[in-house]
C-alpha cells in the first residue's frame, strides 16, 4: 500500500509495455508462487511474441513456466541467498523449490537469464553471515538487428 501510496505501479499478474514503439520493453508481473500460488503468466499472451519479456516474481520457483512462456529475463528474489552461508558449504537453507543456482545471482533456464537477488534485508532471523546484502543494477540495452 505504501509503494502504490508513492506513486509506483504494483503488477500484480499483469503486463505493461514501456519506452517507445520500435523499443518497447514489456514488464510482467505475477503475484507470490510461494506463499500464495496466485501467480498466472497468461497475461503473457497478450504481449507481441517478437517483444523482449521481462518477468518480475517474488521467488525463482515459478522458472519452468516462465521459460514455455517465453520470458527473456526473470528478476526474483525471496531467498535472500541462504542469508545464513557456511564456508565451502553455501547457504543452509534456500526456501525455494528450484535448483540451487537459481537461488543467487545470475543464472540461465533454457534461452532465459535470471537473476535472483539476495536483497539487502533478512527474513525469519534478523542476521546474515557470509551473505553480504545487494542492491543489484541491471542494465539493459537494445542490440541493433
Amino acid at each position: 500500500m505504501e509503494l502504490e501510496n508513492a506513486g509506483v505501479q504494483m503488477l500484480i499478474n499483469e503486463a505493461i509495455a514501456v519506452g517507445p514503439e520500435d523499443g518497447r520493453l514489456w514488464i510482467i508481473g505475477v503475484d507470490d508462487p510461494h506463499y500464495y500460488g496466485c501467480d498466472d503468466l497468461t497475461q503473457v499472451e497478450a504481449v507481441p511474441t517478437d517483444a523482449f519479456r521481462l518477468l518480475l516474481a517474488h521467488t525463482p520457483e515459478m522458472f519452468h513456466e516462465a521459460a514455455k512462456a517465453g520470458i527473456d529475463l526473470y528478476l526474483t528474489g525471496h531467498t535472500h541467498g541462504g542469508q545464513i552461508c557456511v564456508p565451502w558449504i553455501g547457504p543452509l537453507v534456500m526456501n525455494a523449490a528450484c535448483p540451487r543456482a537459481y537461488t543467487h545471482g545470475h543464472w540461465q533456464h533454457g534461452g532465459m537469464q535470471g537473476y535472483t537477488s539476495s536483497g539487502a534485508g533478512c527474513s525469519m532471523l534478523p542476521v546474515r553471515y557470509g551473505c553480504p546484502p545487494e542492491v543489484t543494477v541491471i542494465e539493459l540495452a537494445q542490440t541493433q538487428n
